[in-house]
């Protein structure tokens, strides 16, 4: 494995940065005796010593990452034109939040969907938004409403609920914070129809109940959290002294 850290970060990309070797030169129960660099010394049943060579390229890549070096990084990976190790600085970027080295790593091993995801966070308005979605797109969705939450970003925790069809937790929310619960019926409604199915769940019958939901008002609130959300990203404070003045 040569990154093994990546089941916490894609799991999808964890057999693309597995290296793989036939063993039957090694006969019956070998022994690793060591492992030093890129060489490593096997002891054959019978006694008798190999010594081979695994790629010296995934510890210098592992380098430059330590370093934060990521031009240098993508230089490397450009160089040995090996999908292996595309593979571990895609994840390795995702890791460490480098959203750019990532796009060009995940274009370079054809996983496009991705590729448009990671766009799509960078362009995402506030510092929080784009860390909520690198949870997300490692999977950690819990971790990434929380975050959404702990910064008042209310209805961006709501609506990624719903793009998950996470759909009672949606509600929950809507309902607690006293907004957006329009929205979530809306979508729910149209996921609904979608699929030709008609409502079931009690609790959304009774919020529906005597609720006009109008597309033009909701997409014109969601426009303006959009916006607020911006706004807020903008007004960066400045520290001075025990002061933080907002520009």
């Amino acid at each position: 494995w040569y990154y093994p850290n990546v089941v916490y970060v894609d799991k999808d990309l964890l057999p693309k940065t597995l290296y793989e070797k036939d063993a039957s030169e090694f006969s019956k129960s070998p022994q690793i005796l060591s492992f030093v660099g890129n060489q490593v010394t096997i002891r054959r049943a019978d006694g008798s010593l190999i010594h081979i060579s695994i790629s010296p390229y995934p510890a210098i890549l592992y380098e430059y990452v330590n370093n934060l070096k990521w031009e240098d990084a993508i230089r490397l990976c450009r160089f040995v034109k090996d999908q292996t190790l595309w593979a571990c600085l895609a994840a390795m970027a995702i890791a460490n939040k480098d959203m750019n080295t990532a796009e060009i790593a995940y274009a370079s091993v054809g996983e496009i969907d991705k590729v448009q995801y990671i766009s799509s966070i960078k362009d995402l308005p506030s510092k929080e938004s784009r860390m909520a979605h690198i949870l997300l797109f490692s999977g950690n969705v819990q971790d990434a409403e929380t975050l959404l939450l702990q910064a008042g970003l209310i209805y961006q925790a709501i609506q990624v609920n719903i793009n998950l069809y996470n759909w009672e937790r949606a509600l929950e929310l809507a309902v607690k914070h006293k907004t957006h619960v329009d929205t979530v019926l809306a979508y729910r409604q149209k996921f609904l129809d979608d699929f030709s199915k008609k409502e079931t769940n009690q609790r959304f019958l009774q919020y529906a109940e005597g609720l006009d939901v109008n597309w033009d008002k909701i997409k014109a609130k969601i426009e303006l959290e959009i916006a607020k959300e911006r706004e807020r990203a903008t007004a960066t404070p400045i520290v001075r002294g025990s002061m933080i003045i907002q520009r």
